[in-house]
């Protein structure tokens, strides 16, 4: 049960405090006074999403705070969100008008999620749209599931089904892909052989490509060693740098210049002698070899076309390639193997919903006719008792609701042919219908404070009479707020709040007051009248409240 409303800076409300009792509480109040505010203050709170223009005028922060009485069975919720367990707990909800939202619970900030978790089953609020959503294929189910105590065990099925489209939609894309890959697998497949061809891993090209010079230049290159081994000839220069040598040895000199020239001659005659040796050997092997050469020619140029096929300059760069195309057909491997993998769970997940979809179905089936008793028994205190009800069921397409489609069939008098609800009901029928479902459901859910925004639009006399009475006996087992225009339902709550707007120093202001008996009176006889409150209503009024 709700103790206390505190509001602040939210919309035309600058400040308000409530201490809300339990039991019917009726609200009233003239047409465009706030009402609607105060409606939307207790969505704000629940979780719903908040529009930055509810932030007033007074302040950069728009704030709803309710104290709740606990309940010692949700010490399991507060545990499990690391909450404090208070006899009160105290929600807060902020929003700022940059657009910030923030929630407490017990001054702990918590998600919106968890916000919504705890009000879900504290809190419920019907208004005029949700009568009209009666009319909802979907919502006519979902309170059917209320109505049969399957909420809980649709809402597990529901999130099953949500996985499955997830996984199912992850599947499809993975799929994709490997379609996607396949098709480029044949010209990969190629390519990899092209390279495969080539021994990237065996052999140096640039080595290579030294071979080839050397065999397409190798008169020249040999006519030149050739010059170079002459170095050691009888007469050559290495022999005349070594006589050289030898005539500066039997000079005896401390002469540190003519020593050093000495000393370099020296190396420059051990230089030569390793040339020629070295361009010997290196002219013994370069052998003009015709066939080596057409080889070397044909390799290279495979070698470069495939580095200008795959714009690359270097051998390391084509081995790279060559490893990603390798890893590539790995993968396709793999992911031919997840697919198939995900394809076997896709149809074990699909059997699984589709047998709960079916329990579900079933379990609705078999609650039929109590929930069609319940309400045809709840309507004939509302004034309507030639009522026929019945809740049509089929099997449909697997959706997020399971297999089951629903057509609420309804007929308000004797001799009349069911049809559909929405084309069934006037307005006052269907607000009786609703008042008889969500009492029924609020029973069923053991709801602790419910808040109805004119659940008697479109009735009058004698039947409003009859809302006002159920509503009384609603009021003994729950905190009912229920927000009103009928003298005849005003008249029959415990407790009374008037909703006034004003205007003080050029700003609109909103005030909520409990009204004494006298202001009861005074207010039921002006539903009555209007603004010219007559004697003859103010007697109506008394008659009412007795």
């Amino acid at each position: 049960m709700i103790c206390k409303l505190r509001i602040s800076n939210f919309a035309l409300i600058e400040s308000l405090e409530l201490d809300l009792k339990g039991g019917f509480t009726i609200l009233t109040g003239e047409t465009g006074s706030g009402k609607s505010i105060l409606l939307n203050s207790f969505s704000f709170i629940m979780g719903e999403r908040a529009s930055v223009s509810i932030v007033g005028s007074y302040s950069k922060k728009a704030i709803v705070e309710v104290h709740i009485q606990s309940r010692t069975e949700e010490k399991t919720f507060f545990e499990n969100h690391n909450l404090d367990y208070e006899p009160v707990t105290i929600v807060r909800r902020e929003l700022v008008k940059g657009g910030k939202s923030r929630a407490f619970i017990n001054d702990s900030p918590v998600s919106l999620a968890v916000l919504k978790k705890f009000t879900h089953d504290k809190i419920l609020i019907h208004s005029q749209y949700n009568t009209y959503e009666l009319r909802s294929k979907k919502t006519q189910l979902g309170l059917y599931d209320l109505l049969a105590g399957l909420q809980n065990e649709v809402e597990l099925y529901s999130d099953s089904y949500r996985h499955y489209l997830t996984f199912k939609e992850e599947l499809n894309q993975l799929q994709n892909d490997l379609n996607l890959k396949s098709s480029d697998m044949d010209y990969n497949r190629f390519l990899l052989d092209e390279l495969t061809k080539i021994p990237l891993e065996t052999l140096d090209f640039n080595e290579l490509e030294r071979d080839l010079f050397k065999l397409e230049n190798a008169e020249d290159i040999k006519e030149v060693l050739y010059r170079v081994q002459d170095f050691n000839a009888e007469n050559g220069i290495y022999t005349s740098i070594k006589e050289l040598v030898s005539k500066l040895d039997k000079l005896t000199t401390s002469d540190s210049e003519l020593n050093d020239i000495k000393e370099r001659l020296s190396q420059v005659s051990i230089e030569l002698k390793e040339l020629s040796r070295d361009s010997c050997h290196l002219s013994d092997s370069i052998v003009e070899d015709p066939e080596q050469k057409i080889q070397l020619l044909h390799r290279l140029d495979e070698f470069n076309r495939l580095l200008a096929k795959h714009q690359v300059a270097s051998q390391a760069e084509l081995l790279s390639i060559k490893t990603k195309l390798i890893n590539s057909s790995s993968d396709l491997t793999a992911q031919r193997e997840r697919v198939k993998k995900g394809e076997s769970e896709l149809l074990e997940l699909e059997g699984r919903i589709q047998t709960e979809a079916l329990n579900i179905h079933q379990a609705r089936i078999a609650a039929h006719d109590q929930i069609s008793d319940l309400l045809s028994k709840q309507l004939v205190e509302l004034k309507l008792p030639h009522t026929q009800i019945e809740f049509e069921m089929f099997q449909e397409k697997l959706s997020d609701t399971g297999i089951t489609g629903l057509n609420l069939l309804f007929s308000a008098n004797l001799g009349q042919a069911k049809i559909e609800i929405e084309n069934a009901a006037s307005g006052g029928e269907l607000s009786r219908f609703m008042l008889a479902l969500l009492k029924l459901i609020s029973e069923k859910r053991n709801m602790p404070s419910i808040l109805f925004d004119e659940i008697d639009a479109g009735v009058s006399g004698d039947v409003a009479e009859k809302i006002g009475v159920l509503l009384k006996n609603m009021g003994l087992n729950t905190q009912l707020m229920v927000i009103s225009h009928l003298p005849q339902v005003v008249s029959k709550a415990q407790h009374h709040f008037m909703i006034t707007k004003s205007v003080f120093k050029k700003t609109t202001i909103i005030a909520v007051n409990e009204l004494n008996e006298e202001e009861r009176i005074e207010e039921i006889a002006r539903l009555m009248s209007g603004e010219n409150v007559t004697k003859a209503a103010i007697e109506t009024a008394k008659s009412l409240m007795n």
